[in-house]
């Protein structure tokens, strides 16, 4: 993978959710880390704070975790009943099978203008975990299922009610013979209006 400019990795990057059991060192994820940590943010402290569950105890414990809060959440209600105990089966080997999870986290604040801009950071944060990570052949996916939004999960997994999890990152290897997907995105023209002309449409719609 040759990447000659940024612009370049910015639009090649893809989510990969094909796992390798390749190995990614820490000392790797490290730097990964680091370079991500020059997002821009509005505070006087960074924002973000990650849990790295790579450890197989750890693994075991953030998967029971997972799964309870499935359970917890009615999520398997939205699954095909019949086939219920595959698709468990088959969730809980996935995320076995990853490699490497990061949960990222922002603090919470009770301003709207500060959460907004601490969500914003913590989201440029890992964007750029994306990017770096892709220019060393390394794939992301970014997961926001709905156990981040659950408060148990949260606690059983290090978060404290102060923070919000943003985003848990699975983390694996791009082996050679993985298929990367395509990506699709519409013209500029088709969401972007000067806006003289938005004023000039929303007046229309009010009248």
């Amino acid at each position: 993978m040759d990447i000659d400019s940024i612009e370049q990795a910015i639009r090649e990057r893809r989510t990969i959710r094909t796992l390798s059991n390749q190995a990614i060192s820490m000392e790797v994820i490290d730097e990964l880390l680091t370079s991500s940590s020059y997002a821009p943010y509005h505070s006087k402290e960074e924002p973000w704070e990650v849990i790295i569950v790579n450890a197989a105890q750890d693994r075991q414990l953030f998967v029971e975790k997972i799964m309870e809060s499935y359970d917890r959440l009615n999520t398997w209600a939205h699954y095909d009943q019949q086939n219920l105990a595959t698709a468990k089966k088959r969730t809980r080997d996935y995320f076995l099978a990853v490699p490497l999870t990061l949960i990222v986290t922002a603090p919470t604040h009770e301003s709207e203008k500060m959460n907004l801009e601490a969500v914003g950071a913590v989201s440029a944060f890992i964007q750029n975990f994306q990017l770096a990570a892709w220019s060393k052949q390394i794939g992301v996916t970014w997961r926001t299922i709905p156990v981040i939004f659950d408060e148990k999960f949260k606690q059983a997994v290090g978060v404290t009610a102060e923070r919000q999890i943003i985003g848990l990152l699975d983390i694996s290897a791009i082996d050679e013979t993985m298929k990367i997907p395509t990506s699709r995105r519409k013209s500029v023209d088709q969401w972007t209006a000067q806006l003289s002309d938005k004023i000039a449409e929303m007046s229309e719609g009010n009248e």
